[in-house]
Protein backbone atom coordinates (compact mmCIF):
# COMPACT_ATOMS: atom_id res chain seq x y z
CA UNK A 1 0.00 0.00 0.00
CA UNK A 2 1.55 3.14 -1.08
CA UNK A 3 1.71 5.89 2.80
CA UNK A 4 2.34 9.60 2.43
CA UNK A 5 0.07 10.88 5.21
CA UNK A 6 -1.09 9.91 8.54
CA UNK A 7 -4.50 8.79 7.10
CA UNK A 8 -2.82 6.03 4.84
CA UNK A 9 -1.56 4.78 7.94
CA UNK A 10 -5.23 3.78 8.99
CA UNK A 11 -6.02 2.42 6.01
CA UNK A 12 -2.69 0.58 6.37
CA UNK A 13 -4.08 -0.74 9.77
CA UNK A 14 -7.45 -1.71 7.77
CA UNK A 15 -5.92 -3.50 4.92
CA UNK A 16 -3.04 -5.28 7.20
CA UNK A 17 -5.37 -6.66 9.47
CA UNK A 18 -8.43 -7.21 7.41
CA UNK A 19 -6.16 -9.35 4.87
CA UNK A 20 -5.04 -11.62 7.75
CA UNK A 21 -8.89 -12.99 8.99
CA UNK A 22 -8.38 -16.42 10.69
CA UNK A 23 -4.85 -15.51 11.65
CA UNK A 24 -3.61 -14.77 14.39
CA UNK A 25 -1.61 -11.60 14.09
CA UNK A 26 0.54 -10.47 16.96
CA UNK A 27 3.70 -9.85 16.24
CA UNK A 28 5.02 -7.63 12.96
CA UNK A 29 8.57 -7.59 11.55
CA UNK A 30 9.05 -4.37 9.80
CA UNK A 31 12.12 -4.57 7.69
CA UNK A 32 13.08 -2.58 4.82
CA UNK A 33 15.32 -3.94 1.33
CA UNK A 34 18.11 -0.91 1.68
CA UNK A 35 18.98 1.78 4.32
CA UNK A 36 17.55 4.86 4.75
CA UNK A 37 13.67 3.61 3.42
CA UNK A 38 11.92 4.93 6.35
CA UNK A 39 11.30 1.57 8.22
CA UNK A 40 11.57 2.51 11.88
CA UNK A 41 9.22 5.89 10.74
CA UNK A 42 6.64 3.31 9.34
CA UNK A 43 6.40 1.55 12.46
CA UNK A 44 5.87 4.19 14.93
CA UNK A 45 3.11 5.57 13.01
CA UNK A 46 1.54 2.40 12.71
CA UNK A 47 1.81 1.61 15.91
CA UNK A 48 0.31 4.98 17.10
CA UNK A 49 -2.13 4.14 14.59
CA UNK A 50 -3.22 0.48 16.11
CA UNK A 51 -3.04 1.88 19.62
CA UNK A 52 -5.52 5.12 18.54
CA UNK A 53 -8.82 5.91 20.98
CA UNK A 54 -7.62 2.61 22.90
CA UNK A 55 -8.12 0.15 20.16
CA UNK A 56 -5.18 -1.60 21.12
CA UNK A 57 -1.87 -2.14 23.59
CA UNK A 58 1.11 -2.01 21.12
CA UNK A 59 4.34 -2.57 21.82
CA UNK A 60 7.77 -1.21 19.41
CA UNK A 61 10.72 -3.28 20.08
CA UNK A 62 14.13 -2.14 17.95
CA UNK A 63 15.63 -5.04 16.73
CA UNK A 64 17.71 -2.67 14.80
CA UNK A 65 20.98 -3.37 16.45
CA UNK A 66 23.24 -1.73 13.97
CA UNK A 67 21.44 1.08 14.03
CA UNK A 68 19.00 1.66 16.42
CA UNK A 69 16.87 4.57 16.38
CA UNK A 70 13.12 3.90 18.23
CA UNK A 71 14.40 5.26 21.37
CA UNK A 72 14.89 8.42 19.78
CA UNK A 73 11.75 8.72 17.54
CA UNK A 74 9.61 8.28 20.75
CA UNK A 75 11.42 10.09 23.15
CA UNK A 76 12.47 7.68 25.59
CA UNK A 77 15.93 6.54 26.78
CA UNK A 78 17.94 4.37 25.35
CA UNK A 79 19.05 2.34 28.06
CA UNK A 80 18.37 -1.16 28.92
CA UNK A 81 16.39 -3.46 26.23
CA UNK A 82 16.53 -6.06 23.65
CA UNK A 83 20.01 -7.16 24.21
CA UNK A 84 19.72 -6.89 28.07
CA UNK A 85 17.01 -9.48 27.84
CA UNK A 86 18.87 -11.91 25.80
CA UNK A 87 22.25 -11.60 27.77
CA UNK A 88 21.32 -10.87 30.57
CA UNK A 89 18.35 -12.54 31.54
CA UNK A 90 16.21 -9.33 32.07
CA UNK A 91 12.27 -9.78 32.01
CA UNK A 92 10.06 -7.94 29.27
CA UNK A 93 9.16 -5.54 32.46
CA UNK A 94 12.46 -4.29 33.96
CA UNK A 95 12.71 -2.83 30.26
CA UNK A 96 9.73 -1.76 28.89
CA UNK A 97 9.30 2.39 28.79
CA UNK A 98 5.96 4.28 28.13
CA UNK A 99 5.87 6.41 25.51
CA UNK A 100 4.08 9.70 24.86
CA UNK A 101 1.85 7.86 23.08
CA UNK A 102 -1.32 6.71 25.09
CA UNK A 103 -1.17 2.94 24.75
CA UNK A 104 1.92 2.32 23.23
CA UNK A 105 5.09 1.07 25.15
CA UNK A 106 9.07 0.78 23.85
CA UNK A 107 11.86 -1.61 24.15
CA UNK A 108 15.14 -0.15 22.76
CA UNK A 109 17.42 -1.96 21.53
CA UNK A 110 19.26 -1.52 24.82
CA UNK A 111 23.04 -2.13 25.41
CA UNK A 112 25.59 -4.47 26.10
CA UNK A 113 28.99 -6.54 24.98
CA UNK A 114 26.96 -8.37 22.77
CA UNK A 115 26.76 -7.56 18.70
CA UNK A 116 24.15 -8.31 16.53
CA UNK A 117 24.68 -11.32 15.38
CA UNK A 118 25.79 -13.22 18.67
CA UNK A 119 22.31 -11.64 19.87
CA UNK A 120 20.19 -12.53 16.78
CA UNK A 121 21.41 -16.38 17.16
CA UNK A 122 20.98 -16.70 20.92
CA UNK A 123 18.93 -19.59 22.10
CA UNK A 124 17.28 -16.89 24.45
CA UNK A 125 16.34 -14.45 21.54
CA UNK A 126 12.92 -16.84 20.26
CA UNK A 127 11.99 -17.19 24.23
CA UNK A 128 12.03 -13.15 24.89
CA UNK A 129 10.52 -12.76 21.60
CA UNK A 130 7.58 -14.99 22.64
CA UNK A 131 7.40 -13.58 26.05
CA UNK A 132 6.58 -10.06 24.28
CA UNK A 133 2.98 -11.13 23.35
CA UNK A 134 2.16 -11.24 27.32
CA UNK A 135 2.65 -7.24 26.94
CA UNK A 136 0.66 -5.98 24.30
CA UNK A 137 -1.72 -7.02 21.97
CA UNK A 138 0.63 -6.55 19.19
CA UNK A 139 3.63 -5.85 18.82
CA UNK A 140 6.06 -3.88 15.89
CA UNK A 141 9.50 -4.87 15.83
CA UNK A 142 11.70 -2.61 13.82
CA UNK A 143 14.58 -4.63 11.90
CA UNK A 144 17.97 -3.89 9.83
CA UNK A 145 18.00 -4.02 5.77
CA UNK A 146 17.01 -7.29 5.02
CA UNK A 147 19.34 -7.57 1.67
CA UNK A 148 22.27 -6.06 3.83
CA UNK A 149 22.52 -8.07 7.05
CA UNK A 150 21.15 -11.52 7.99
CA UNK A 151 19.41 -10.26 11.10
CA UNK A 152 15.76 -10.18 9.73
CA UNK A 153 15.89 -13.28 8.03
CA UNK A 154 16.94 -14.93 11.44
CA UNK A 155 13.63 -13.24 13.12
CA UNK A 156 11.39 -13.41 10.69
CA UNK A 157 9.90 -17.11 10.74
CA UNK A 158 9.78 -16.11 14.78
CA UNK A 159 6.81 -13.42 13.73
CA UNK A 160 3.42 -13.55 13.11
CA UNK A 161 3.78 -11.13 9.75
CA UNK A 162 6.16 -9.10 7.98
CA UNK A 163 5.85 -6.08 6.33
CA UNK A 164 8.53 -4.77 3.88
CA UNK A 165 9.53 -0.65 3.53
CA UNK A 166 10.27 0.61 0.21
CA UNK A 167 10.79 3.95 -0.86
CA UNK A 168 9.34 5.33 -3.81
CA UNK A 169 11.46 6.42 -6.60
CA UNK A 170 14.56 5.33 -4.51
CA UNK A 171 14.89 1.62 -4.30
CA UNK A 172 15.47 -0.23 -7.53
CA UNK A 173 12.41 -2.53 -8.49
CA UNK A 174 15.27 -5.32 -8.61
CA UNK A 175 16.38 -5.03 -4.93
CA UNK A 176 12.95 -4.40 -3.69
CA UNK A 177 11.74 -8.09 -5.71
CA UNK A 178 14.87 -9.50 -4.26
CA UNK A 179 13.88 -8.14 -0.74
CA UNK A 180 10.74 -9.80 -0.79
CA UNK A 181 11.55 -13.40 -2.07
CA UNK A 182 14.20 -13.39 0.45
CA UNK A 183 11.29 -12.77 3.53
CA UNK A 184 9.50 -15.45 1.53
CA UNK A 185 12.24 -18.10 1.20
CA UNK A 186 12.40 -17.89 5.06
CA UNK A 187 8.83 -18.82 4.98
CA UNK A 188 7.75 -16.31 6.63
CA UNK A 189 4.78 -14.69 6.26
CA UNK A 190 4.60 -11.62 4.21
CA UNK A 191 1.44 -9.32 4.79
CA UNK A 192 2.59 -6.45 3.35
CA UNK A 193 4.42 -4.32 1.34
CA UNK A 194 4.28 -0.51 2.19
CA UNK A 195 5.70 2.10 -0.21
CA UNK A 196 6.54 5.11 1.59
CA UNK A 197 7.41 8.60 0.70
CA UNK A 198 5.15 7.57 -2.32
CA UNK A 199 4.83 10.15 -5.05
CA UNK A 200 1.99 10.68 -7.85
CA UNK A 201 3.02 8.16 -10.12
CA UNK A 202 4.36 4.90 -9.35
CA UNK A 203 5.73 2.82 -11.66
CA UNK A 204 3.39 -0.60 -13.20
CA UNK A 205 6.13 -3.16 -11.90
CA UNK A 206 5.97 -1.41 -8.67
CA UNK A 207 2.22 -1.27 -8.44
CA UNK A 208 2.20 -4.88 -9.09
CA UNK A 209 4.96 -5.64 -6.30
CA UNK A 210 2.65 -4.07 -3.49
CA UNK A 211 -0.73 -5.27 -4.79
Amino acid sequence: LPVNGTDDYYELRRRLFGSAVGDTIKSILVVSALHGEGTSGVACLLAKAMADRGRSHVMLVDLNLRTPSLWRQMQVKGREGFVNMVAEGKDVSEVIQESSVPGVSVVTAGSGRLNAIDVIDNERTLEVVSTMAEYAEITFLDAPPVTLYPDARALAPLMDGVVLVIEADVTPVSVASRASQMIRETGANLIGVVLNKRRDYIPERVSRLIG
